[in-house]
């Protein structure tokens, strides 16, 4: 079936999504204590939450999306970064899951963090963070997309200064609390973990890669943990099953970043397979909404926006062709330079304030995806719209009543449509973005034609 759309917004709109523009461009391990300071280097996967979550289990089902960021294995894990010094975040999400940095515990696009951040709303790549003397003392990461998927990050001025938990944002500061463990059963887990800790650091693979390689400081971090491990029993010993606990804990943090300073070659040619294949979708479904767009009725020069989608495909089949060599990092460049350009093209498209386009739907599949993303651009307009306008306190009740009724109906939507039912999933979605538009205009802005 086809569907002719027209979407008209002020020009609030165009600032929402071009803000937005630089999105084209393991182990278990405990949260960091108030005295400890983070490696500059980070990985960010997608996990389902657990208890270690900040946000997990609140509520009937939980507050917030099911699935959690990960940061080096641990969902939601807790930060704690020192001012004047540079982290970096290695992202790896999906289209649907957006990193980004921000100063709301909530997330979906709200509070974003621009001072001092490079790569925000990432899903596949590198997010770099250098935080300011204007840094808030608690900041976030979060998703685009979703609400309460990430966790806290503490801003302090020095190495080894306690974190500011009193500045944790309302909605973080109920965080689940773990239960108190009996000495002996501290003692017994703790033992356990020297036990692995010691496998991983002396005989795994990874610690034969590094030994084998010319990598002096992941030979010296390897050295580090050894020696945390020796001193955690000599604690374990001595009856000191908590400090015991926090030396090990330490050694594996230790270890895991001395192993991923020298990955295994299948990981990294796995992991950039993963990265083609992703890449690969995503152009193909920008290709496919670029082409969607009727130019002619653009207000924009057409000149400036216009691609040769024909030059496009040749690229992407010469990135398949790599690709089916093994050489998938020269497929994956040819895929992000092609990414960059269909986004940067439909940007200039979405600033004009009319934009008028028609849309063949094959499956109700494509239909919901299509409403999907038309959701996603409410949500993040709204949230544009909340920090731009700064409503009063008795609309912003009302308002984030509405945001919170299409939050709410989105992840039913999501549901439905894993489930296959997309006439269901559709209905929803729609529901959930009539949600977003009332709040927006609650919040002062009219859309056009509504």
């Amino acid at each position: 079936m086809t569907v002719i759309r027209s979407l008209s917004v002020r020009i609030l709109w165009s600032l929402a999504l071009l803000a937005n523009l630089d999105a084209v461009n393991a182990q278990s391990i405990p949260p960091q204590d108030a005295n400890e300071i983070a490696s500059a280097r980070f990985v960010v996967t997608l996990v389902e939450k657990d208890k270690r979550h900040p946000w997990f289990g609140k509520g009937l089902v939980g507050r917030g999306h099911e699935i959690a960021f990960a940061v080096d294995g641990v969902p939601g894990k807790e930060l704690t970064l020192v001012r004047g010094q540079t982290y970096q975040f290695e992202i790896r999400s999906d289209p649907l899951h957006d990193f980004y940095l921000s100063t709301s515990a909530v997330g979906r696009g709200r509070g974003v963090l621009a001072d001092g951040v490079d790569g925000n709303f990432t899903f596949d790549g590198t997010v770099t963070f250098t935080p300011t003397a204007q840094t808030p003392d608690v900041v976030y990461y979060q998703c685009q997309n979703h609400t309460y998927m990430g966790g806290p990050i503490f801003i302090v001025d020095r190495a080894g200064q306690a974190p500011q938990r009193a500045a944790l944002d309302d909605a973080a500061s109920d965080a689940v609390k773990e239960p108190e463990v009996d000495p002996q059963t501290l003692a017994k887990s703790v033992r356990s973990k020297i036990a692995f800790a010691k496998l991983s650091v002396r005989s795994s693979s990874g610690a034969k890669r590094i030994k084998t390689s010319d990598n002096a400081e992941a030979k010296t971090m390897i050295g580090d943990a050894d020696r945390m491990i020796v001193n955690a029993e000599t604690a374990l010993q001595a009856g000191d099953a908590a400090g015991a606990q926090t030396l090990v804990d330490e050694a594996i943090r230790t270890s895991s970043a001395a192993f991923q300073m020298v990955p295994d070659k299948k990981e990294i040619k796995k992991r950039a397979k993963a990265d083609y294949q992703t890449l690969m979708r995503r152009v193909e479904s920008s290709l496919a909404s670029y082409q969607s767009y009727d130019i002619s009725k653009s207000k924009n020069d057409a000149a400036g926006v216009r691609i040769d989608a024909d030059t496009l495909r040749r690229d992407m089949l010469a990135a398949q062709r790599l690709a089916e060599k093994g050489d998938y990092p020269a497929a994956n460049q040819l895929l992000r330079a092609a990414q960059k350009n269909l986004d940067t093209a439909v940007a200039k498209l979405l600033h004009a304030q009319t934009l008028t386009f028609t849309r063949s739907f094959a499956t109700p599949k494509d239909e919901y995806q299509y409403e999907r993303n038309r959701n996603q651009e409410y949500g993040r307009l709204l949230a544009t719209v909340i920090e731009k306008l700064n409503p009063s306190q008795a609309k912003m009740k009302l308002i984030n009543v509405l945001s919170k009724q299409g939050d709410d109906l989105l992840e039913k939507a999501d549901r439905s449509a894993t489930q296959g039912d997309f006439k269901r999933a559709i209905e929803t979605v729609q529901n959930s973005t009539t949600r977003y538009q009332n709040g927006i205009k609650m919040a002062g802005v009219r859309l056009f034609g509504r």
